[in-house]
């Protein structure tokens, strides 16, 4: 029974070596790519030559049936305590585009719009946030009102 047991243990080991082995260089292919370093990062320099070989071109003017100024109006990001948010307005109507919070926080009660006035509340375990954003002058605006203990609050 020993000598079982030891033959056992050293094929155990010598399959464990060759697995060893095997997943060594495979990540070795891997790391370096199939067919070499191109799949290396370049260097600063690397990319300054790159740059140099490109051929300037100056840009032909838009065809004529292509309007040149857009209706659309551009939204506007918004860092406010306990998030951010990007909104945009028409005329007297703001809308919230996006809303993301800040690490340990949650987004809650979102009045997205389009309205005169969207909200969306930034929460953790002690404070609310009620962030308003209206339109002044075609650029949104956030302001926010803290509730620093809204437990009993809803």
């Amino acid at each position: 029974m020993g000598r079982r047991a030891l033959l056992m243990t050293a094929g155990w080991l010598l399959a464990a070596g060759a697995t060893a082995a095997v997943g060594t260089a495979a990540l070795d292919v891997v790391g370096a790519g199939i067919l070499g370093p191109q799949n290396q990062p370049l260097s600063q320099e690397d990319v300054a030559r790159a740059l140099e070989t490109v051929p300037v071109t100056t840009p032909s003017a838009p065809p004529s049936t292509v309007a040149t100024t857009s209706t659309a109006p551009a939204p506007r990001g918004l860092t406010v305590p306990g998030g951010t948010l990007v909104a945009r307005c028409a005329g007297s109507q703001v809308e919230l585009m996006s809303w993301s919070p800040d690490p340990g926080y949650r987004a809650d009660d979102v009045v997205r719009g389009p309205a005169t006035t969207a909200s969306v509340k930034f929460k953790d375990d002690g404070t609310e946030n009620e962030v308003a954003v209206t339109c002044r002058d075609g650029e949104p605006h956030a302001e926010t009102v803290a509730d620093d203990d809204h437990r009993g609050h809803g």
